[in-house]
């Protein structure tokens, strides 16, 4: 596709780098309007936390993606390149993974409630997946399986990467749009959020972002039999196994949540009236 955004002498700026930061600006408004809807901190502390977050977010989406991609030895032989995410490939649940661990550590020191954190960021997460991947179609990584001949050839139901400057290993082969299958389960995702809680009032902390995993991680799983993932065990991609351990530990944790994290009526009406 595209994965040159422009050119200003010797220096290149990737499509890439463009639209994850997109991404990311548009996943923090989101995120802030409903930080300032549940007061559930105020806009500086919000962004501390906020960058925090997103640097141990980008490592493990960085380090995640490497370990899983089919360009492994390539990164073993050549380590400069491993913290160099303006190349491209970034694994959403490294993000995840990364992004949690540090946001534990982070919020214990700002003494902020880690599942009302959740809750705000989950609407934020959402769009910025849906945004991002559009990222990954530019600059030709995360590509899917060539598609098989009964399939529709044509765009959007195939992807034909043919600039020599993307990440694609298969060049001029007409492949399934993984990465447009991924940004589409992002919107989703968000669109059921929005939607839902527009009529719905959160029964206990955290709800939001168990929600979100709900809805979110089998549509990953699918869309992960579309792409070009040659590491698998048990016949299952890295990616699909932690899209399984994210359902059953959102599961796990809503029981608790019900439990010991009841929204109270006073936060209901706050919520409300916002």
């Amino acid at each position: 596709m595209y994965p040159i955004f422009i050119h200003i002498g010797k220096f290149t700026i990737r499509t890439y780098g463009v639209i994850v930061a997109t991404a990311l600006i548009v996943g923090l408004l989101i995120a802030m309007h409903y930080a300032e809807k549940f007061k559930v901190t105020d806009e500086d502390t919000f962004l501390s936390i906020s960058i925090w977050t997103i640097i141990g977010g980008i490592l493990g989406a960085r380090i995640f993606w490497i370990l899983v991609s089919p360009d492994l030895s390539f990164y073993l032989h050549n380590p400069q390149h491993i913290l160099a995410i303006w190349e491209g490939g970034m694994s959403f649940e490294g993000t995840v993974f990364g992004g949690l661990l540090t946001l534990a550590i982070v919020l214990k020191i700002y003494k902020v409630r880690f599942w009302d954190f959740l809750d705000i960021v989950a609407p934020g997460v959402a769009i910025g997946y849906g945004v991002g991947k559009f990222a990954c179609f530019f600059n030709g990584c995360c590509y899917g399986l060539p598609a098989p001949k009964w399939w529709p050839h044509v765009f959007p139901f195939v992807n034909v990467f043919t600039n020599p400057q993307s990440e694609c290993g298969m060049l001029n082969t007409p492949l399934l749009p993984a990465q447009l299958m991924d940004s589409l389960a992002g919107w989703i995702s968000f669109a059921f959020i929005i939607l839902y809680f527009n009529k719905h009032k959160r029964r206990y902390s955290g709800e939001m972002f168990i929600k979100f995993i709900y809805v979110f991680t089998p549509l990953l799983f699918i869309v992960e039999y579309a792409r070009y993932i040659p590491t698998r065990f048990l016949h299952l991609t890295p990616n699909q196994w932690s899209a399984i351990g994210l359902f059953v530990f959102a599961f796990v944790s809503e029981q608790v949540l019900k439990k010991k994290f009841p929204l109270t009526t006073r936060v209901e009406e706050t919520e409300n009236k916002n």
